[in-house]
């Protein structure tokens, strides 16, 4: 019983205790990087990993989207205006990977949600473009 008893408290200790290398972070995450030069993801063992950079000239900044869903752009202009995506598989329609975002025509990003229907997230900011980073949508500066 004293062995259960120190084994669950040194467990409770290590769980609770910072993550060495960083901070810890919750899975499938994303946030700019410090400097706002690129963009992270929390991977599966809850640490911050490198998308990738911005291209040169732009900074990473926050979209906001709907459900109160902010993910991280690189862009040149933090100014948001709504345009029209291109024809296409569009939000409400089905898909098949919950979780997978995807641009929305060439000026916004999408996600499968987990009953499999497309779901809105934001629009791209003016002077921006929705473009694939590692194989993860993000707005980028058109330059």
């Amino acid at each position: 019983m004293k062995f259960t008893a120190a084994a669950l408290a040194l467990a409770a200790s290590a769980i609770a205790a910072p993550s060495k290398g960083g901070e810890s972070c919750e899975f499938g995450t994303y946030r700019c990087t410090t400097p706002n030069t690129g963009i992270e993801i929390c991977n599966i063992s809850g640490k911050w990993e490198l998308v990738g950079d911005c291209p040169e000239g732009t900074a990473c900044d926050n979209l906001p989207g709907g459900n109160g869903v902010v993910l991280p752009y690189c862009t040149n202009t933090a100014k948001v205006q709504a345009r029209n995506g291109r024809p296409g598989q569009s939000p409400g329609e089905k898909c098949t990977t919950p979780g997978r975002y995807d641009c929305f025509g060439p000026y916004a990003i999408q996600v499968c949600d987990t009953q499999n229907i497309l779901q809105f997230v934001g629009n791209c900011p003016e002077r921006s473009h929705c473009e694939y980073l590692n194989g993860i949508p993000y707005c980028v500066a058109s330059v």
